[in-house]
């Protein structure tokens, strides 16, 4: 009987805390519209075309509701918002991913029904978009909760994690009208799904991800890890058994990927056309089984492309994605150092195993199963130092678990001065990018 209450008293201590992130996640999407909107109505906007896009009110609801989606409809929302109300026009907006605006169209006609006749379509859709991305968030804050008690055996680290995603730097982004949320939320559902061996389901979410953003492909590596390379068939060399698992994880990968590969081909579909129609010059990815329609956009109209950011005018965006950077340098070096060994032989080999169903708070981040996400987030990183335009680090990283389970290991673990450092940045950042998100001032 006594195992049985503890057992109760802990579930409903897991429980608790998931309604307390939910709570604080709540709270916090409304500090970030209060505080957006505010600052809006006193600092005028670097741009002003925002204006151009969301009609002039014409009843006070709409008035209302216009200076809500005039804080938010900011950089790239401006692509979102068109794409859902007029599709994919420009061969530019394959930039930008069809779930979140096919998810508007679906709630500005359906919980949004209300409001057609009284209110502007493009507000009601840039209205959907702030309830997508605002729901999602808070969605992905109780997720990466549960994701942290089931990978770092730890329920305190797991917790404060989950409050500093409340606290993220890239807070007016995961409120915008964004894919940062949604993407979040549906990356830490697949990985609280591999963790609990549901991979069907767990590949469903990545392909949904695959439709959001273009990193959500390489979070399909975790089946492979988990059905290859902790496979028990290597020990016992029963090569047939790693076999089926190893094929059982490729269709998975597969599955993953449907997503963003279905993108692409609707891309290659319409504009390929387009172009033999009008005999022009053939796009790369027209004539090329092995280029897309994104990696061409991008390189072509935002410039992203290797080192191509490494100019000198481009010194103050490396200086906002520094602290970021800091950061993630600073977890890498904590884990690997650990433990080298483990981290050289894909943890087949190690001389500090930290293993049981309660992990002391203090060793909960070295754990072998925080090994994938730790070679992941390395691998994002040299992507973001290298490839893309370094100061979007900090939102990029807004979906990386194992950052946040870093930032919960100083908070917890460090000294005074790393707790103050970690929590400082976190809070400072995401304030500060909430007022100049909402006037239109950089970094976007």
């Amino acid at each position: 009987m006594g195992g049985l209450r503890e057992q109760a008293g802990a579930l409903g201590s897991v429980l608790d805390r998931r309604w307390s992130v939910i709570k604080y996640a709540v709270t916090s999407r409304a500090i970030v519209l209060v505080l957006g909107t505010i600052s809006n109505a006193i600092i005028n906007d670097y741009d002003a075309s925002t204006s151009l896009v969301l009609s002039d009110a014409s009843s006070g609801v709409e008035s209302v509701l216009r200076a809500l989606a005039h804080v938010f409809v900011r950089w790239d929302s401006f692509y979102f918002l068109h794409i859902a109300d007029a599709g994919y026009v420009h061969e530019q907006e394959h930039a930008f991913f069809p779930l979140l605006p096919l998810l508007m169209r679906f709630v500005a006609s359906t919980v949004l029904a209300p409001l057609a006749g009284w209110v502007d379509r493009r507000i009601v859709l840039a209205m959907a978009g702030l309830i997508i991305s605002n729901v999602s968030f808070v969605l992905a804050a109780a997720t990466l909760y549960q994701l942290g008690c089931a990978t770092l055996r730890n329920e305190r680290l797991a917790y404060v994690a989950a409050l500093l995603f409340v606290a993220a730097p890239a807070s007016a982004f995961m409120s915008a009208i964004y894919t940062e949320s949604l993407f979040a939320w549906l990356v830490f559902a697949a990985l609280l799904l591999i963790a609990r061996q549901r991979y069907v389901w767990a590949a469903l979410c990545l392909s949904a991800s695959g439709l959001c953003r273009s990193n959500g492909i390489l979070y399909a590596g975790f089946f492979v890890w988990d059905l290859v390379v902790c496979s028990d068939a290597w020990r016992g060399r029963h090569y047939v058994a790693l076999a089926v698992r190893a094929a059982r994880a490729m269709i998975l990968v597969a599955i993953s990927t449907l997503g963003f590969v279905a993108f692409q081909a609707y891309g290659r579909r319409m504009f390929c056309q387009q172009q033999a129609e009008a005999t022009a010059v053939s796009r790369p990815y027209c004539s090329s089984a092995l280029s897309t329609v994104y990696s061409f956009v991008q390189a072509e109209y935002w410039d992203v492309g290797f080192l191509k950011y490494y100019t000198v005018r481009q010194l103050p965006n490396f200086a906002l994605a520094a602290p970021m950077v800091a950061l993630s340098l600073a977890g890498l070096y904590t884990y690997a150092a650990y433990d080298p060994l483990r981290i050289a032989t894909l943890g087949w080999r190690q001389r500090r195993a930290v293993s049981g169903v309660v992990v002391p708070l203090e060793t909960a981040f070295f754990r072998r199963e925080l090994l994938p996400h730790v070679y992941l987030w390395a691998l994002l990183l040299s992507v973001a130092m290298t490839t893309m335009h370094v100061q979007v680090v900090t939102r990029f990283f807004s979906s990386v678990p194992v950052m946040f389970w870093f930032a919960a290991h100083a908070v917890t673990s460090g000294s005074w001065w790393q707790q103050r450092v970690a929590v400082g940045y976190f809070v400072a950042y995401g304030l500060a990018g909430v007022v100049l998100f909402s006037n239109f001032f950089p970094p976007a």
